[in-house]
């Protein structure tokens, strides 16, 4: 069984490494904006995915160097008690050894509750962890209850297609075994609407985006107080929903502005439903009608780009020469904080200088 201070500690680390990543993306977006990838939606959707993925196998490289002996001497503690030595900052012995232990100091106080911020933080982490859980299975439970009371209209191997009252905006999802399209009752009287709706969502199939969906929904718990989790989720959102656009119209051929209609539609029906017929989480929707402004804003952006999709570009070759520097950051950045496993030379040295002035301490007050 895993050490309950082992298991908060890897924690801690993945919450790192979970905000380094969001830092790599948030600049290489950046750059993307500035370049003419930066319509190529289908792109930076793939290299979020991969990122993504790169982040889960990030402890596996870590556990894989350990077990070489750490031949990577990139450890940020022992770079600064290196530094502290050579005299680049001005601190007391005694105040920065105190500073390079407070993470094990606040991870023992709360692996034993022995103070009282040691319980607030357990009394926070749990609260909170078990509150998004319970959000989340409630959610779920809803989004089950729907299905479950929708019409089987059409089936196509493990695809339901189902039709439903209580909700007026297309949506996809998942579970294990089987993939659902619901559509509401009302689109069978706007065939247009129907074969926009029934493309999008299909799309959204080929692109793996329901089960990454749910991954996500299912990871938010466990991140919920980290803001990179949040971050990551909307840029998925916002690249999938924009990529899937641009492959619908390059590939099928629908007008634009049958295209763009079609979601002021199902948005001006969507803002008329009261709120207990918004759509369950985890789910993949045609249009998101929540955030307010910031839904507005990508609702026109979705209908701007839709002039340029069947011109974009989405060249596959960037991935991949996009995604290698991004993993070997992420594996330089895991193996930094990692804890150092043994006494280097100027941590012997750190010690003795800390002892000595703890003596001098000493022998002042005899």
């Amino acid at each position: 069984m895993i050490p309950l201070d082992a298991f908060l500690n890897a924690y801690i680390d993945a919450n790192i490494l979970l905000a380094l990543a969001a830092i790599l993306w948030v600049l290489t977006r950046s750059t993307l904006t500035r370049t003419r990838l930066r319509t190529a939606f289908t792109t930076q959707l793939r290299l979020i995915y991969g990122l993504l993925i790169v982040i889960a196998c990030t402890p596996l490289l870590v556990a894989g160097i350990a077990t070489l002996g750490n031949p990577v001497a990139v450890n940020l503690s022992d770079i600064a008690v290196a530094q502290y030595l050579d005299g680049r900052f001005a601190m007391a012995p005694t105040q920065f050894e105190q500073l390079l232990m407070t993470r094990d100091i606040i991870v023992n106080e709360v692996v034993t509750l022995s103070s009282p911020t040691g319980q607030l933080i357990a009394a926070i982490l749990v609260t909170g962890i078990g509150l998004a859980l319970l959000r989340l299975l409630t959610s779920a439970s809803n989004l089950r209850r729907l299905i479950n009371n929708s019409y089987a209209w059409r089936r196509v191997g493990n695809l339901h297609i189902r039709l439903t009252d209580a909700t007026h905006v297309p949506f996809s999802t998942a579970t294990l075994r089987r993939r659902y399209i619901i559509l509401p009752s009302g689109m069978l009287s706007q065939p247009t609407d129907l074969k926009i709706a029934l493309a999008h969502e299909l799309q959204h199939i080929r692109q793996g985006d329901l089960h990454w969906e749910l991954l996500l929904e299912m990871l938010r718990p466990i991140f919920v107080f980290n803001p990179a989790m949040s971050l990551f989720k909307r840029d998925v959102e916002r690249l999938r929903e924009l990529a899937c656009d641009q492959q619908v119209l390059q590939r099928s051929g629908l007008n634009p502005l049958d295209y763009g209609t079609c979601l002021l539609r199902v948005c001006r029906n969507a803002l008329r439903q009261d709120k207990q017929r918004q759509i369950a989480l985890p789910t993949v929707a045609l249009l998101q009608i929540t955030g307010g402004g910031t839904a507005e804003r990508f609702l026109r952006q979705r209908v701007t780009e839709m002039v340029h999709a069947r011109r974009a570009a989405n060249p596959g070759w960037m991935i991949p020469a996009l995604l290698l520097p991004l993993a070997l950051m992420m594996a330089l950045g895991a193996v930094s904080i990692q804890r150092s496993g043994d006494w280097s030379q100027d941590r012997l040295m750190l010690s003795t200088i800390v002892n000595l002035e703890r003596l001098n301490q000493r022998n002042g007050m005899n």
